[in-house]
């Protein structure tokens, strides 16, 4: 009797708790559908090197942003804002644009800014590495699927596969047009807020893309300035991004050759009686078997060459074959 009325005088209180928790795990439920649709790579943790290098820009920008700050009466040129020009001024040394609107004018701010710069150089040395780690990466994950490939449905029908394959251009086409539009962008605010003309316009957002920064043009106003910080930054990632997907097209043209070449040379005699449509059990690889296949591993013939002369040859009468 007792501990039914202990458990009597505690469903009050659970019954009082029951809402909260429901609305909880219901909360929980939600998160974890909308989990459900996002994809694995996107779950996954961010990469250390990632982590590291937004740690290195932050503190870098934070940094120089206060030193700058510091030496703002030893820098020389158009002011407008102490902390916009401070910021500004470590976005064109970090970005290595550098219009000279805003110049070290003293021994201490030449030395701060040459090491900004080599910093900065640091900075673009560890983006390159991930740049190259990422097309390596790309190369080996190719080859090893091409390799699975080869083992679950043989190399000659592997072969055929990978001869099929085309290069993507979508993520270029896609990135050329981000970078245009980042451009297209610039052009109207330097217009609208630097009241640039229009080819004065599309002469700074070049310069500025392609991190030359003559230095005739520039941003002179707080508020373009501001927007300068934005899109110099955006609009030479872009730029990076675009070479790297350029580059990406080009090396997988390579990829493609290099795995052909590597399933070539495991195409055995076994694997080339296979692939014979006569299906002579008793048929042995011969002279002309070896010529076809040491041609296709020099690139002069493709799968789609031999298929053509095997259906061309199979089309003659039987009287005409002898």
């Amino acid at each position: 009797m007792a501990s039914s009325a202990a458990k009597e005088s505690t469903l009050p209180l659970a019954a009082s708790a029951t809402p909260k928790n429901e609305e909880d795990t219901r909360k929980k439920r939600r998160f974890h559908n909308v989990l459900a649709y996002v994809p694995t790579e996107i779950r996954l943790s961010i990469p250390p090197i990632l982590s590291k290098l937004g740690i290195y820009f932050a503190v870098y920008l934070s940094l120089g942003t206060a030193i700058f700050y510091c030496l703002e009466d030893e820098i020389k040129g158009k002011k407008t804002n102490d902390l916009i020009d401070s910021l500004y001024l470590c976005v064109q040394t970090m970005t290595t644009v550098g219009y000279g609107d805003l110049d070290p004018d003293s021994f201490l701010a030449k030395t701060v800014c040459s090491v900004f710069a080599t910093a900065g150089m640091y900075l673009v040395g560890v983006v390159v590495k991930l740049a190259a780690s990422y097309l390596v990466e790309k190369q080996e994950d190719m080859l090893i699927r091409a390799l699975h490939l080869s083992q679950k449905i043989g190399p000659v029908d592997a072969l055929k596969q990978i001869e099929a394959t085309k290069i993507s251009y979508t993520k270029c086409i896609i990135s050329a047009a981000v970078m245009l539009a980042h451009m297209l962008i610039g052009i109207f605010m330097l217009m609208g807020i630097e009241k640039m003309d229009f080819l004065d316009a599309v002469y700074c957002s070049s310069t500025t893309m392609t991190t030359v920064g003559y230095g005739d043009e520039s941003f002179s106003s707080a508020l373009g300035r501001l927007f300068g910080i934005v899109w110099i930054s955006s609009g030479t990632t872009s730029l990076g991004q675009l070479l790297l997907y350029l580059a990406e097209a080009y090396v997988e043209g390579q990829q493609i050759e290099v795995v052909k070449l590597v399933l070539s040379r495991r195409i055995t005699n076994i694997d080339l009686e296979a692939a014979d449509h006569i299906g002579n059990k008793e048929k042995q690889t011969g002279t002309t078997d070896s010529i076809i296949q040491k041609l296709k591993e020099m690139g002069k013939i493709s799968q789609d060459d031999i298929a053509l002369a095997s259906k061309e040859f199979q089309d003659v009468p039987s009287s005409q074959k002898n």
